[in-house]
């Protein structure tokens, strides 16, 4: 697992650009480790013909992947997305993520992550 301490998050959603975008930083200026978890608000044609209608990871190196979540849990004090073996070789971790995140970001990165990402979420309190 990829290990990093979150000072900053944001669930974001951009028209202009068509993405809905889940965000957790180490740096509060958004630099440092970063996982982002984006989703195009509408796709097209050409997004289902190159698989690309579902959700997009990306790290701060900008190694990018679609798709590859394979459960997500939420706690308190840690936001932990394990993936499945082609993501995880996409991105450069073993298994996934496990974040340490602020207790005050936890309703928004859970509500974000369901619009985004929406398989086998739980939150374990």
């Amino acid at each position: 697992m990829r290990r990093f301490k979150a000072n900053a998050a944001a669930v974001t959603e951009l028209e202009d650009v068509n993405v809905l975008a889940v965000i957790v930083a180490e740096n509060e200026d958004g630099s440092g480790a970063c996982l982002e978890v984006q989703r195009a608000l509408s796709f097209d044609e050409q997004d289902r013909v190159l698989g690309q209608d579902t959700y997009c990871l990306r790290t701060e190196v900008g190694a990018t992947h679609y798709g590859g979540v394979t459960s997500w849990v939420i706690t308190p004090n840690v936001l932990e997305v394990r993936l499945d073996a082609e993501a995880a070789d996409a991105l450069g971790v073993r298994e996934g993520f496990s974040i340490a995140i602020k207790p005050d970001h936890v309703l928004m990165l859970q509500e974000g992550l369901n619009r985004v990402v929406g398989v086998k979420a739980s939150t374990a309190y």
